[in-house]
């Protein structure tokens, strides 16, 4: 009796399985079956089948990986997108305009927020925190106490201390006129004051000059006046020798000055030698020293001046220095900053807006070519990304342009108003980035809306 084989199992054993002769299913060679020599056939045969795998796994390998097929993809769709936008140059650069002016804007604010506010510390700096006033009070001034010329000579010699003098002001206006008669009267703020404190203060004359210490040692009767009540009393120069009339009481008139900066109680003043404040005259508030120190000595001014104003009672003097301002000087930055920044981000919002507006036009324009490249197998993902590139390029061009004409503006406007520039190395790159941000957001809707289209339109077209 005949062995019967074992049925193969394996894919390999069905290659090498040969049916016995006479096995049922099998035809016998001559008659249609298998030729003589077909076993080393299939095996010639699964050798070339080893060697076609071989060669198409090692052609696999020298192929891109998937992330490079994806890199290449996306590259070709940023360069029809680029073509696409050079076809529609003018719409490009008009919609680019809209996202330059906001980064410029955006830009501009930064920088002048930063270098305005610079300014206004230096303008503290240069004012608030260099000024010293030591005062003796009414009740001082009624037991017959005040400054005498030697204080404020003592004051000037201390360290740190530009200039400084006595000053008191009148308890009440005066009636000034600049005739004997009195034909016009106007009633105008009188104040008694040192040569040195008119320094400290930075008078600035127009005409003629301040009256000196040997006016001041003979106790002349000499005035100054503001030039806004020179000007209503009728002086326009000092010719003649103009004399000035307060109560009846006639002074020689030797020069007009332009209120310093800050001191709106000097405007419209005459200013007479500090005789009322060193005698501690009832009829002038008691006396001061105004001094003006070096940027930082104010503290230590401040601390050594009652001394060297009053030794015998210098506890009873009050001084009043600069209080810390950076505190006040940050929230003043703070507050400015955030104000040009919210108008900055309206701007923007503006510019982003145009985009997405532009980009949804020219999806409605281009609905014949969307269907078309969907109809011949564009993805939709392909076709969104090439309107999300359009709108970025259209981003970053009127980030680039903003950004410069951002700088233009801070630069033209620091110099127009003497103010030293500050700003930011950052905003350099901020703006493009920020422009290029602004268009994906404003293109991700347009681009979703071409994507949506569908190839039938091309037909329907």
């Amino acid at each position: 009796m005949a062995r019967r084989r074992r049925k193969p199992e394996t894919d390999t054993e069905m290659l090498d399985y040969v049916p016995a002769e006479g096995t049922p299913g099998t035809v016998p060679d001559g008659e249609g079956g298998p030729e003589p020599g077909g076993r080393a056939a299939r095996k010639e045969a699964k050798r070339a089948a080893k060697a076609e795998r071989r060669a198409a796994k090692e052609e696999a390998a020298s192929l891109p990986k998937a992330k490079g097929r994806f890199g290449v993809r996306t590259m070709g769709i940023a360069y029809e997108a680029v073509q696409s936008m050079r076809g529609r140059s003018m719409r490009t650069w008009m919609t680019a305009i809209g996202i330059a002016l906001g980064i410029a804007a955006t830009v501009a604010t930064v920088g002048l927020s930063s270098t305005s506010a610079n300014a206004i510390a230096e303008r503290f700096d240069s004012t608030e925190a260099t000024q010293v006033t030591v005062s003796f009070s009414d009740n001082m001034r009624d037991a017959g106490y005040a400054p005498t010329l030697e204080s404020s000579e003592r004051v000037r010699a201390i360290n740190g201390v530009l200039d400084a003098g006595i000053y008191c002001a009148a308890g009440e206006e005066r009636a000034a006129s600049r005739t004997e008669d009195q034909d016009y009267l106007r009633e105008v703020p009188v104040f008694g004051m040192e040569p040195g404190a008119m320094d400290a203060f930075g008078f600035v004359f127009t005409h003629g000059a301040a009256f000196d210490a040997g006016h001041v040692a003979r106790d002349d009767r000499v005035a100054i006046m503001d030039e806004s009540a020179a000007r209503d009393l009728g002086f326009s120069s000092l010719e003649g020798g103009p004399m000035v009339y307060l109560d009846g009481e006639e002074y020689a008139l030797v020069g007009i000055y332009q209120a310093p900066e800050g001191e709106a109680k000097l405007t419209g003043a005459v200013i007479v030698p500090p005789t009322p404040c060193t005698a501690a005259d009832a009829d002038y508030d008691a006396a001061q020293v105004f001094i003006r120190t070096d940027l930082g000595a104010a503290d230590k001014v401040a601390d050594t001046a009652p001394t060297a104003v009053f030794p015998e009672g210098a506890e009873n003097l009050s001084v009043s220095k600069p209080s810390d301002l950076r505190s006040f000087r940050k929230g003043v930055e703070n507050e400015m900053q955030a104000l040009l920044l919210g108008l900055a981000a309206v701007s923007l919002v503006i510019g982003a807006v145009s985009v997405s507006n532009t980009a949804l036009v020219s999806v409605m324009e281009r609905r014949t070519e969307i269907g078309l490249r969907r109809a011949v197998g564009a993805a939709r993902r392909a076709v969104a990304m090439q309107f999300v590139w359009e709108s970025t390029f259209i981003g970053l061009i009127g980030g680039l342009f903003g950004t410069v004409l951002g700088v233009n503006v801070t630069a033209f406007v620091s110099l127009y108003r003497d103010w030293q520039i500050v700003f930011d190395p950052a905003l350099f790159a901020a703006g493009p980035v920020i422009g290029a941000v602004v268009g994906v957001v404003a293109g991700v809707y347009p681009a979703w809306r071409a994507s949506r289209i569908p190839p039938a339109v091309t037909l329907r077209a």
